[in-house]
C-alpha cells in the first residue's frame, strides 16, 4: 500500500523547505525529497579543507516580514545570523564607495558615480524616486530606461554591477519595471545577514523542527516521476540507493526542481495546457553563476565585513570575506574568499572564456595577492542548478495546468523578490493556494 501524505516537496532548497514548514506549521503531514546528501539548495555550504563554504547566498533576508523570517517563526526556529545590513561597498575606475548605513543610499551611490556633480545627482535621484512611486512599464529594460536619463558611463556600470549582485542578471536582462519594484521592497526595512556557522546550519535546524512536528524528510532520495493521473497529480515515484523504488501519495505536489524539469517529471509537454507553455517559453533563460571560494593567509580587504560590488570589470561581480564576518566558517589564521561572476549576456554566454575572464579580473582588482591562494571552489552554475532559473521579472506563476501540482523556487518568485526570498515567497503563495482550497 502506497504510503500517503498530505503534500509531497521535491527538492529541499529554500523554496520546498519554507513550503513544508508552512505546510507543516498548518498541522498537514508533509514528506519531502532531496536528491543530494544536503540541504538547502544554494542555501547550504560544504565543508572543504576545514571551511565552511557556501553553495550560492551569503547574504539572507532577515527582517521580521521576510518570507524566509515568517517561515521560520511559524515553527519557532530561531535563525543564527550576524546582521549585514548596509555593508556595502561600490568600487568604479575611480575610487570606491561605502553605502551610508545611516540612510540616504541611493542617492549617495548616484552621487559617487557622478563624482559628486550635485546638479546631474539631484536631477537623476528625482527620475528614481519618481519611477519607484509610478512604476515603469516592463516593456522597457531597466538598462533602456536609465539610457534615457543618462549618458553617463559609471552610472551604467554602478548599476550594472547593483543588478547582477543582487538581482543576478545584467541590467539589460531586467524589465524596468521589475527592478524599481525590487528596488521598493528592499527599501522597505529589508535586513540581511549571514548564518554563523554556514547555511546549513540554518536549514538543518529548519528540518529537526518540520520532522519534529510529525512530517518527513528524505534525503540521498531523487524523484523518478510525478504521478498525473486524469489531469491532477496524485503522488511521485522516488528512487533511493537503500530502500530503492517507491511510490508515495498525496493530496498535494510541490516542486522545487524548476519549472522547466517540472515539465520533465510530469511526463513532457503534453501534460500541459498551451497557456502555461506560453508563459514557460517566454524568456525562459536561466541565470548561470561563476562561484569562486579561496584561503588567503591575509584578507584581501583589511577590515571590511560586507560586500565589494564592482562597476568596473564585464565578469566579475562581487566579493565577500565570510571568515572576516564570522571566523568561526574557516581555520585560524586563514581567510575565507567567496567571488562570483556571470556572463555578459546570458543568451550568447561562452561559460569557459568568461569564467577565466573572471579570474583574470579578480587578479586585476587585487594584482600580487592570489598567488599564494588556495582556492577550493571554481565552479560555473547552469543547465539543471543555475544561478537562478529564471531572469527576474520573467518568473512563472507557482500555480501549472495540472491540477495539485505547484512549482516552488527562484524560478516562481513574487514581482519584486529575487533569490533566497523569491523562492521563500513561492513557497508562501503556493501554500496559501494549497490552504485556501481546504474546508
Amino acid at each position: 500500500m502506497k504510503e500517503r501524505f498530505d503534500s509531497i516537496i521535491i527538492g529541499a532548497g529554500m523554496g520546498g523547505m519554507c513550503a513544508a514548514a508552512r505546510l507543516t506549521a498548518a498541522g498537514q503531514r508533509v514528506l519531502v525529497l532531496e536528491k543530494s546528501p544536503y540541504l538547502g539548495g544554494r542555501c547550504s555550504h560544504r565543508m572543504k579543507n576545514e571551511c565552511r563554504v557556501t553553495t550560492g547566498a551569503i547574504m539572507i533576508p532577515m527582517a521580521p516580514t521576510s518570507a524566509i523570517r515568517e517561515a521560520f517563526d511559524l515553527l519557532d526556529v530561531p535563525m543564527n545570523m550576524i546582521e549585514l545590513t548596509g555593508r556595502m561597498r561600490y568600487r568604479l575606475q575611480h575610487g570606491e564607495y561605502d553605502q551610508q548605513q545611516s540612510g540616504g543610499g541611493l542617492r549617495g551611490v548616484i552621487k559617487f558615480a557622478l563624482q559628486d556633480d550635485e546638479e546631474q545627482t539631484t536631477r537623476l535621484f528625482q527620475e528614481f524616486v519618481f519611477a519607484m512611486e509610478h512604476i515603469p512599464s516592463d516593456r522597457n529594460t531597466f538598462r533602456e530606461w536609465l539610457e534615457k536619463r543618462t549618458g553617463n558611463d559609471d552610472v551604467i556600470n554602478l548599476f550594472q554591477g547593483f543588478c547582477a549582485a543582487l538581482m543576478g542578471t545584467n541590467l539589460h536582462e531586467i524589465p524596468a519595471g521589475e527592478f524599481f519594484r525590487f528596488l521598493v521592497n528592499s527599501s522597505r526595512g529589508s535586513r540581511f545577514g549571514m548564518v554563523a556557522k554556514g547555511n546549513g546550519e540554518l536549514m538543518e535546524a529548519l528540518a529537526e523542527a518540520i520532522q519534529l512536528r510529525g512530517s518527513r524528510i528524505l534525503t540521498r532520495t531523487s524523484c523518478r516521476e510525478i504521478v498525473v493521473e486524469h489531469g491532477r497529480a496524485s503522488g511521485v515515484l522516488a528512487h533511493s540507493k537503500d530502500r530503492g523504488e517507491e511510490t508515495f501519495a498525496a493530496n498535494d505536489i510541490l516542486s522545487n526542481t524548476g519549472p522547466d524539469r517540472t515539465v520533465i517529471l510530469s511526463g513532457g509537454r503534453e501534460k500541459f495546457d498551451t497557456n502555461y507553455l506560453a508563459k514557460l517559453d517566454r524568456f525562459p533563460h536561466q541565470a548561470p553563476i561563476f562561484h569562486i571560494s579561496f584561503l588567503t593567509d591575509a584578507p584581501l580587504i583589511e577590515d571590511f565585513d560586507g560586500c565589494l560590488v564592482f562597476g568596473n570589470n564585464k565578469n566579475l561581480i562581487y566579493l565577500e570575506i565570510p571568515s572576516l564576518i564570522s571566523p568561526q566558517i574557516s581555520p585560524s589564521g586563514r581567510y575565507l574568499h567567496t567571488a562570483f561572476g556571470a556572463p555578459t549576456d546570458a543568451t550568447t554566454k561562452n561559460l569557459t572564456a568568461e569564467f577565466e575572464n573572471t579570474l583574470h579580473e579578480l587578479e586585476l582588482n587585487f594584482p600580487g595577492k592570489l598567488a599564494s591562494a588556495e582556492f577550493l571552489v571554481k565552479a560555473k552554475h547552469s543547465g539543471q542548478s543555475p544561478g537562478m532559473h529564471r531572469w527576474a521579472g520573467y518568473m512563472l506563476p507557482v500555480n501549472t495546468s495540472i491540477k495539485n501540482l505547484f512549482n516552488v523556487g527562484d524560478g516562481n518568485a513574487a514581482p519584486g523578490t529575487i533569490g533566497t526570498e523569491g523562492a521563500a515567497s513561492s513557497a508562501k503563495e503556493a501554500v496559501k493556494q494549497i490552504l485556501k482550497r481546504q474546508p
